[in-house]
C-alpha cells in the first residue's frame, strides 16, 4: 500500500503532492505552521495543520497554541479557481518609468509631473489587481508618499502579494539608478 500524497499551502498556492515525511520536515524547520492548510488526497477538504495527524507528534510545534501562525496570503481553494491573472504590464511601466522621465528631468516642475506619472501608475495596477478577483493591499501609498522612491518597494511588497515575479522591483531599482546617474551627469560642470 503506498503511502498517502499530501498538498501543503505555499503562501497563496497549493504545493505537492508530497510524503508526510516531506510534510513533517517541513513543520520541524517552520516551513509549516499552526493555520497552514493541508489536504491528504481523498479528503473533503483542506484543514488546518494543527487538525492534522501531524499535531499528534509530539515535537511538532503544531502542539504549541502560542507558535505563530501563518501569515500573508491563505490559500482558499474556492477563491484561487476565480482569480484572474494580473497583468503585469502596470508593474513593467512603474519599474520602466525613470527611463521615460530623463528627458524631462531639466524642465520646471519635473518633480510634480513625475509624481504625478507614478501615482498614476500605480492606482492603475491597483485597479488591474482588483479586477483579477484580488483585493489590493494599500503598499501603492509607497508611490504616493515617496514618488519615484517609493516605487521598488511598491513593486516588492506586490509581487510578494500577486505572482512572486521580483523582476520588476529590481529592475525598478536599476532605472532609478540609471536616472539619477543620468541627472548627476547633465548637472556637472
Amino acid at each position: 500500500m503506498t503511502e498517502a500524497s499530501w498538498h501543503y499551502q505555499d503562501g497563496d498556492k497549493p504545493a505537492g503532492p508530497v510524503s508526510a515525511a516531506v510534510i513533517r520536515e517541513k513543520i520541524r524547520g517552520g516551513y509549516i505552521r499552526r493555520g497552514t492548510l493541508l489536504w491528504k488526497e481523498g479528503s473533503p477538504d483542506w484543514v488546518s495543520a494543527e487538525q492534522t495527524e501531524f499535531a499528534q507528534d509530539t515535537d511538532s510545534a503544531l502542539n504549541n497554541p502560542y507558535a505563530s501562525s501563518t501569515s500573508g496570503s491563505v490559500y482558499e481553494p474556492d477563491l484561487q479557481r476565480s482569480l484572474k491573472p494580473v497583468s503585469a504590464v502596470p508593474a513593467w511601466t512603474i519599474a520602466l518609468a525613470p527611463l521615460a522621465l530623463i528627458p524631462l528631468a531639466f524642465l520646471p516642475f519635473t518633480g510634480f509631473v513625475g509624481f504625478a506619472v507614478y501615482v498614476s501608475l500605480s492606482i492603475w495596477d491597483r485597479n488591474q489587481i482588483k479586477e483579477s478577483g484580488r483585493e489590493p493591499s494599500m503598499a501603492f501609498l509607497w508611490t504616493i508618499l515617496l514618488g519615484a522612491l517609493g516605487a521598488p518597494i511598491y513593486l516588492f511588497l506586490r509581487a510578494a502579494r500577486t505572482d512572486r515575479q521580483w523582476a520588476y522591483a529590481v529592475v525598478s531599482i536599476v532605472t532609478l539608478v540609471i536616472f539619477f546617474a543620468a541627472v548627476f551627469y547633465k548637472t556637472m560642470p
